[in-house]
């Protein structure tokens, strides 16, 4: 995986949503070899010129190497632990399969403030054990952060990934979505307004030229280029069992019966075009 400029920018909003965090930690779902640079660093402090005397340091110390791992990059921005899970087990990570149940496979428990999927997901088979994995590693009140392939992504791993996932995602979970958003790995970013938010979740269809999230998607192509990505930050509230979603629009399908999704929240089922079966068949 590669800790790209987005992500670097990414992470550093993280920070400074857990800003009043005791000694946060981080984890990385995949070793991350940096790719950001002297440049990037040296514009980071431009754009951010009312940081800590401390962190600035920290920066300035990072441009002075002509080389820097992601662990450096995260204890310069001032997390107190960085980690990492890989099946390769580069950069010292833990050597764990992401398709399986790492609390039972590996007798794992530990827990991190933030935890991070950077270009991970789309490439573990086991998507279920994936976002379980992703679940227990994170604090109660911590956040998870995922940056995942969503438009002209092709052939690069197992998935790309629909907005809805995830809303319905969350919805399962009591999960709150802090911040949805488009980018790309340079760190351009196209942000929509959380009032507008739910707009990201319209099912798009082939003839629907009024469809908003379809001029935000050609918003994005002519901002942002090909190879779009998915930004999404989830806070975790509850401290209960990973809870598989049913997607939105078929919750209205089983709301007589007694299943496994009666408490889940409507997630993406309120948008534009997220119609149930139950309605199409009267």
């Amino acid at each position: 995986m590669t800790f790209n400029p987005l992500a670097a920018v990414m992470t550093y909003e993280c920070k400074n949503i857990l800003m009043n965090y005791p000694n946060p930690t981080a984890l990385d779902l995949g070793s991350q070899t940096s790719s950001i640079n002297k440049n990037f660093l040296k514009k980071f402090l431009e754009i951010n010129n009312n940081i800590s005397i401390e962190l600035k340091s920290n920066v300035e110390q990072l441009i002075e190497k002509d080389l820097f791992s992601t662990e450096e990059y995260f204890r310069a921005i001032n997390f107190h632990d960085y980690s990492s899970i890989d099946i390769n087990g580069a950069y010292k990570s833990y050597k764990f399969d992401l398709n399986l149940n790492i609390k039972e496979d590996y007798n794992f428990d530990k827990k991190f403030d933030l935890v991070i999927n950077n270009g991970t997901s789309e490439h573990v088979f086991n998507q279920s054990n994936f976002f379980l994995n992703f679940h227990n590693l994170t604090q109660v009140n911590g956040l998870m952060l995922n940056i995942v392939p969503f438009v002209d992504w092709i052939n690069h791993g197992f998935y790309n990934y629909n907005p809805i996932f995830f809303a319905d995602l969350a919805a399962a979970n009591e999960y709150k979505i802090l911040k949805i958003c488009l980018g790309n790995r340079n760190a351009a970013i196209l942000n929509i307004d959380q009032n507008h938010q739910q707009t990201f979740f319209d099912q798009i269809k082939p003839t629907d030229n009024n469809s908003e999230f379809k001029k935000i998607i050609s918003l994005a192509k002519s901002k942002l280029g090909m190879n779009i990505i998915l930004v999404v930050i989830l806070k975790k509230i509850k401290d209960e069992i990973f809870k598989i979603p049913l997607q939105g629009k078929y919750l209205d399908d089983i709301k007589t019966n007694d299943s496994s999704y009666t408490n889940q929240s409507i997630g993406s089922a309120s948008a534009k075009g997220q119609i149930p079966d139950n309605f199409k068949r009267k």
